[in-house]
């Protein structure tokens, strides 16, 4: 009997295990028809991250501009991220109040947050600015726009409303914050 037990288990543990490979291929095959599907690889950002980027990079522009004027004695803003110092006030003329046309003098040093200079007065000469009418970007037009004539002010001026995205290689790099120090007079013809 024991010989025929013995023949009996191999027989039974055989039958047991071809039962339960049967049970595990029908649910890892019906489990295989009920799978949730991978979600497709990102290949290019949606609007959303896009926003996101945007919004923290303007965040820290906006950090890093507040942070390089935070020893300024009297520091205004414009709803465009300028910050500025009026450093001498000599008139109370607004420069917005002269005609479209007007062309101003400028002595002035623009240059990068690192220190290297872009232009400037002493090398340059003073800057013939023509108001509603000079290339610069649309910072420079605030910023001088809001002044008084006579005015010596310095800056920030946000990427965003200087030469954005592109720069002007090589001497301004993509995205960079420019810093201005400028004295504003009536233009006067050399004699």
């Amino acid at each position: 009997m024991n010989r025929r037990s013995g023949n009996r288990t191999p027989v039974l543990a055989s039958a047991a295990l071809g039962v339960l490979c049967i049970l595990l291929q029908g649910c890892w095959t019906g489990c295989a028809e009920r799978r949730i599907p991978d979600a497709p690889p990102k290949t290019a950002p949606d609007q959303a991250d896009l926003m996101e980027f945007h919004r923290l990079r303007a965040l820290a522009l906006d950090s890093l501009i507040v942070a390089h004027t935070a020893d300024w004695d009297s520091v205004g803003s414009t709803g465009t991220g300028i910050r500025y110092e009026i450093l001498e006030r000599k008139s109370a003329a607004p420069v917005s109040s002269l005609p479209k046309g007007t062309v101003l003098e400028l002595h002035h040093r623009f240059a990068l947050l690192d220190g290297k200079t872009i232009t400037t007065w002493q090398e340059d000469g003073p800057m013939a600015f023509e108001l509603e009418g000079t290339d610069l970007p649309a910072g420079f037009h605030q910023l001088i726009g809001q002044s008084m004539l006579g005015d010596s002010l310095r800056a920030l001026i946000p990427p965003s409303q200087a030469w954005g995205m592109s720069g002007r290689p090589p001497e301004i790099p993509q995205e960079a914050v420019i810093a201005v120090a400028i004295r504003i007079d009536l233009y006067t013809r050399p004699a």
